[in-house]
């Protein structure tokens, strides 16, 4: 009964790293032409990207929750 459950387990881990290793590119690519339809001076642009790509799957939820908006003055 252990090595089902152990097999259920690694079937289940698995899928999960599969899922975030398809999820993770595409997730990226669509957070990234949403950061180029946004109005950002050229350095919050780069963080963002930089921050997109190189923290995979947090950067991608960290900037759509934040939704950068450029500031107005006035």
């Amino acid at each position: 009964m252990q090595v089902n459950s152990f097999l259920l387990i690694a079937q289940l881990v698995n899928l999960f790293l599969l899922l975030i290793i398809i999820l993770w590119p595409i997730l990226s690519i669509i957070a990234l032409f949403g950061l180029r339809q946004r109005s950002l001076a050229e350095t919050p642009r780069a963080l963002w990207a930089i921050t997109i790509v190189f923290a995979p799957i947090l950067g991608v939820v960290a900037f759509w929750i934040v939704q950068p908006q450029e500031r107005r003055i006035g």
